[in-house]
């Protein structure tokens, strides 16, 4: 699938329009439709390497041996990565065989871009006889001459529209995959890496990367998270100090004197502890009060005598 969405990519690209390069004297329609099918067959060669070796690794690496052969067969690694992601849920729908049904999207949308390829390959192989080109305001439009076959201009069109539907089929398929997929291998970041893939085919390399990470159930990482969090959350809060008292009061007081002497750790405002009868906490302030002896005005002639 990748090599004919490499081509029709370059064939779409203006710049490298055997059509259009030959128009502006630039090159031979054949020659420049040559140099993008090895293009685009090399970029296909790179990605079919890293995919294969990736799931090869993972399939060993997950039990599934027999199993790993799929990754040296196109559309069969599509299945073999549906068994290493798993089951895939959609709402209250689930899917055990999440990597046949986007094999069959693959298969689909391959057949209808294929349509859409081989039509104009074998136009730009005779550009003086299959192809047109009007100059108009916004630069050169290309279109298949009189003399270009009927049946595949047919199969052109036909492509045309069924790879857009089937695109917007394996795009729907193929996001439920990575998701379950990414979950098992990067669960921390599996929604980026799935909007990535989706854009771009860059699941070869990322599989690749990650051809030695082992794989995880995504649930018990899940309530392994949460657990963690729960036990963060109760090591900086106390449920029955809602004030975050430093001194952990079980009796939820806000106030707690550290230098109570009733053998305890200390007296509560609002109770005792262990039967001890309550009691105020020092005033830090108490011997400045009309009751303390140790009055900074009193000249040592008594309180209410004098001479």
């Amino acid at each position: 699938m990748e090599f004919f969405i490499i081509l029709y990519a370059l064939l779409s690209v203006s710049a490298l329009n055997p059509a259009v390069m030959q128009y502006y004297g630039l090159a031979n329609a054949g020659t420049v439709t040559y140099v993008l099918l090895g293009v685009s067959g090399g970029l296909f060669l790179l990605i079919y390497a890293l995919r294969a070796a990736g799931l090869s690794a993972m399939a060993k690496n997950a039990g599934k041996k027999d199993l790993a052969w799929c990754a040296f067969i196109p559309f069969a690694s599509t299945y073999l990565m549906g068994e290493l992601a798993g089951e895939a849920r959609l709402g209250s729908l689930r899917i055990k065989k999440i990597g046949v049904v986007v094999l069959i999207a693959e298969l689909l949308y391959t057949a209808a871009m294929a349509l859409t390829c081989v039509p104009q390959l074998i136009a730009f192989g005779d550009y003086d006889r299959y192809i047109t080109t009007v100059e108009g305001d916004y630069g050169v439009s290309l279109g298949f001459s009189a003399e270009f076959s009927n049946t595949l201009y047919k199969m052109y069109m036909v492509g045309n529209v069924l790879s857009i539907v089937f695109q917007l089929i394996y795009i729907l398929a193929a996001v439920l995959l990575f998701v379950c997929f990414f979950r098992r291998y990067a669960p921390v970041s599996y929604i980026w890496l799935t909007v990535l893939c989706v854009l771009l085919p860059a699941d070869a390399f990322l599989i690749f990367a990650f051809r030695n990470r082992k794989r995880v159930d995504y649930g018990a990482y899940m309530r392994a998270r949460a657990e963690e969090i729960r036990r963060r959350q109760q090591q900086y809060y106390n449920p029955y100090d809602p004030y975050n008292n430093p001194y952990n009061n079980p009796y939820n007081a806000r106030y707690h004197d550290p230098h109570s002497d009733n053998g305890q750790g200390g007296a509560y405002r609002n109770g005792g502890q262990n039967g001890a009868p309550p009691r105020e906490p020092e005033d830090p302030f108490g011997g400045f009060g009309s009751g303390g002896t140790d009055d900074p005005f009193d000249d040592g002639k008594g309180n209410g005598g004098g001479n």
